[in-house]
């Protein structure tokens, strides 16, 4: 049994899983009044809360029938297949029972988003001019295919983007038997055409990569105007084979134990007063070195006092092996910073 999980672009507030519904063109103001919803609640499935995986889904329901449940089509996917079995199962229980038969179709639209356990918002920087590369992401050999994404751009925009109905297909396809990963940039430049597509890090084969490229290359940004800037976004897919687990960061660590994993640490210099920064505070660090730049932000409402140590943690590389560096690249770590300093001499 195969499984694809990709998602794109989510924010990481409290842990939840919640929806919207949106009636279109709204011909009638009570059409959805007297919607009806049986069956279990909405979950966060169990494997992508560990994770940290987000999710976002949007569907359009057409109810025809007082007993029976909404023809459902996929508007935009960035999910995994646990978080769309969940919508699915979810929307099966609606019912119209105010629904006049013979009557036009009423349609309507639904957002479901999946965002992982985080007290406070991340605010992602780039200080000192960082690049920022991509979030996490996934997919996998004969049973999982995993994919969070980061994406730079306006949450409007973002929220236009069409992807395909159905996830990405590998079948018939000889990869690595090793887990691996590709980081691909799409840029959208025209509301039709489909995006000009960079491959960032492939740690897979080429087969790997074409099936990614041509997957990608189905995504349109409708919304995009005439004369707009390109509009980027960068997704990560990992390819995990049969039986090869997943591997995550803890929900928080120290700063003393962040640095305890950190490559060369011993001949690191830093000199930092974190009394002037609103401490204690929370950082958030997604692993890209070496194969890609880090990506760094702050949980809660930002401070530009701690513009240096963000810029010096962006440029941290974690000593990993390979094998333990393809698990946890594009994760994010949060860091506890507490009040005092840090100083490291070499």
């Amino acid at each position: 049994m195969r499984i694809i999980w990709v998602a794109l672009a989510a924010s990481m507030i409290a842990c939840a899983a919640h929806a919207q519904v949106v009636e279109v063109d709204r011909l009638d103001p009570q059409a959805l009044a007297c919607l009806r919803k049986d069956g279990p609640a909405l979950r966060y499935p169990a494997q992508d809360e560990q994770l940290r995986l987000p999710g976002h889904v949007r569907l359009s329901l057409s109810f025809t029938a007082p007993d029976r449940a909404p023809e459902v089509t996929v508007l935009f996917r960035a999910a995994t297949e646990a978080m769309m079995d969940e919508v699915r199962g979810f929307v099966r229980g609606y019912r119209l029972p105010c629904f006049q038969a013979g009557t036009t179709p009423v349609v309507a639209v639904q957002e479901f988003q999946f965002t992982p356990r985080q007290t406070d918002p991340i605010t992602w920087t780039a200080p000192r001019a960082v690049h920022t590369p991509p979030a996490a992401a996934g997919s996998a050999l004969d049973d999982a295919i995993s994919a969070p994404a980061a994406a730079k751009g306006s949450g409007r925009a973002l929220a236009c983007m069409r992807t395909p109905k159905d996830p990405p297909e590998f079948s018939g396809t000889s990869f690595h038997r090793e887990l691996s990963n590709v980081f691909v940039e799409l840029s959208f430049t025209t509301p039709d055409a489909p995006p000009l597509v960079k491959t960032l890090y492939n740690s897979g084969s080429s087969v790997q990569d074409s099936v990614v490229t041509a997957y990608v290359r189905q995504y349109r940004m409708p919304c995009q105007g005439a004369g707009d800037k390109p509009y980027v976004v960068q997704q990560h897919f990992q390819f995990r084979p049969y039986g090869v687990g997943a591997r995550v960061f803890k929900d928080a660590v120290r700063l003393t134990t962040f640095l305890s994993n950190i490559k060369g640490v011993q001949n690191l210099r830093a000199d930092f007063d974190f009394n002037t920064m609103s401490c204690p505070f929370q950082v958030a660090w997604t692993l890209g070195k070496p194969a890609l730049d880090n990506r760094v932000g702050e949980v809660g409402k930002p401070d530009l006092n701690r513009t240096e140590f963000l810029a010096w943690l962006a440029g941290l590389e974690m000593e990993l092996k390979p094998a333990a560096f393809e698990q946890l690249v594009g994760q994010t770590a949060i860091i506890n910073v507490p009040c005092g300093g840090l100083k490291l001499m070499s």
